[in-house]
């Protein structure tokens, strides 16, 4: 007779971005070398601003803003890896995060 059992797989998704290219490869460094990561594309903001709002109108500044983002998938069977992996995402400074938990009902055949 076949008995079944139950087994839960836990699955974070993790997206995200800084101004900061440096920051956020820290990131991938922390990370162990089973969880892949890929890279986004970076979004960049450029705007002008007058230097005199009274006279020459001529004379402007640019600026640009660039925002880089990434996005990870961990996939574990227990829950304190994942926690584990959480905890490393609030030291780094300078990186904003989204994080989702799922979790998985299989059943596997003995």
């Amino acid at each position: 007779m076949a008995q079944y059992k139950k087994s839960i797989i836990y699955i974070c998704k993790v997206w995200s971005v800084s101004t900061d290219f440096k920051s956020l490869n820290s990131l991938a460094l922390l990370l162990p070398l089973s969880i892949s990561s890929t890279g986004l594309s970076r979004k960049i903001k450029r705007f002008t601003l007058l230097r005199s709002p009274l006279g020459n109108k001529a004379a402007k500044d640019q600026f640009e803003r660039r925002e880089y983002r990434r996005y990870f998938i961990i996939t574990s069977q227990s829950p304190a890896t994942i926690l584990a992996f959480i905890d490393i995402l609030k030291y780094l400074n300078g990186v904003k995060f989204k994080v989702v938990l799922q979790e998985k009902n299989f059943t596997t055949y003995n």
